[in-house]
């Protein structure tokens, strides 16, 4: 049995949410609405919607005030006739539109990508009923579902799905040459960070980092492949470095394999918790995935089907020798050896979209 599902993001900058509403709503039977409490991100509405495909169905609440959300929403509201509806990342809701979701009676199912470590913590008051409210919690990693257990209380039926990913095959009909696209020259060595502009994905390690690499190799750039936020920070920032020319910003729904299987590696210097969008398009497309040490990288790399992981940190320093080393000595990983009995990437995508399709629809 299929049911219409309703999708609940703070933002439609939420990368990681975002990228995975997509993959579930690819070949499924379900219908699927995204709706988006906040409108941050650059890229137009028309632009999201053109990359998630017909399969998804977009409303963006695009209001300044406070006052002024809470009533589109409020007229939004023939949306949550869907009988499932599902919340990612619930706790980065404000208690406004928590309070007003929470008068939604269907059966709720709440998502968490990759929340900070003050994000569990403190979480906001009205935020956290929502979580504590669903039926089923779905988290990105292990480390993730044994603290949210320990942070937030009265919760159950904590289920740990890692997440998958499908893009679409190119960003357009011509094609998309991202070295073209940037004025690079076609030897340029490209770092790819991918997610949301927040400040515990720690983006300004990568203008320091390109910066430091720039002491042994001038080929070296940094591609954001993101929005949110932080973006004019990030920008500000760039140019107070003097790295105009090596760090780039290019929007996240521009993201397609072809954009993918252009890049050198994958650089992911945040401090979340939980896994990245970077960890499982590294694994597919080969490329090495520089991470910081952090509890949930550590986990995932002693993960059989993660060899091509390496960990540095937590200095810039580390990071970017790491990174060096990548784009000099590791240009592609080889995919690991799979015994008869370990799943491939196809295997794993169907696995993931199997394990959510079964809560969606018990």
């Amino acid at each position: 049995m299929t049911r219409d599902v309703l999708h609940i993001v703070s933002s439609d900058t939420a990368v990681d949410a975002i990228m995975q509403i997509r993959t579930l709503a690819a070949n499924s039977k379900s219908k699927h609405r995204l709706l988006c409490l906040n409108k941050i991100g650059v890229a137009s509405t028309t632009q999201l919607q053109t990359w998630l495909g017909d399969h998804v169905q977009l409303t963006i609440i695009d209001h300044k005030s406070t006052w002024g959300s809470i009533w589109s929403l409020w007229k939004k509201r023939a949306l949550f006739a869907a009988p499932i509806t599902v919340y990612w990342d619930p706790m980065q809701f404000t208690n406004f539109q928590a309070t007003l979701l929470l008068q939604n009676q269907t059966r709720g199912v709440a998502v968490m990508t990759l929340p900070s470590s003050r994000e569990l913590r403190f979480p906001t008051y009205m935020g956290k009923k929502l979580l504590q409210g669903a039926e089923y919690i779905v988290v990105s990693s292990t480390t993730l579902a044994s603290q949210l257990g320990q942070q937030v209380s009265d919760i159950t039926n904590i289920d740990q799905i890692t997440p998958q990913l499908v893009l679409p095959a190119s960003s357009g009909s011509d094609g998309f040459d991202l070295r073209e696209h940037l004025c690079l020259d076609s030897s340029a060595k490209l770092i790819g960070c991918l997610g949301e502009f927040k400040p515990h994905f720690r983006l300004k390690e990568a203008t320091w980092i390109v910066d430091i690499l720039q002491k042994v190799r001038t080929d070296v750039h940094v591609v954001l492949i993101g929005d949110g936020p932080q973006r004019e920070i990030l920008r500000r920032y760039r140019d107070h470095m003097w790295q105009r020319d090596h760090v780039h910003f290019l929007s996240p729904w521009h993201l397609s394999a072809q954009v993918l299987q252009q890049l050198d590696c994958i650089l992911t210097p945040g401090d979340h918790i939980g896994q990245s969008i970077g960890v499982p398009l590294a694994n597919t497309f080969g490329l090495a995935n520089i991470a910081t040490h952090s509890v949930c990288h550590m986990e995932l790399a002693n993960l059989a089907n993660h060899d091509g992981m390496m960990l540095g940190g937590p200095d810039a320093g580390s990071l970017a020798k790491q990174v060096l080393v990548a784009l000099t000595t590791k240009q592609r990983v080889s995919p690991p050896t799979r015994s008869q009995d370990a799943p491939d990437d196809q295997q794993q995508l169907t696995q993931y979209q199997n394990q959510f399709n079964s809560i969606l629809n018990s």
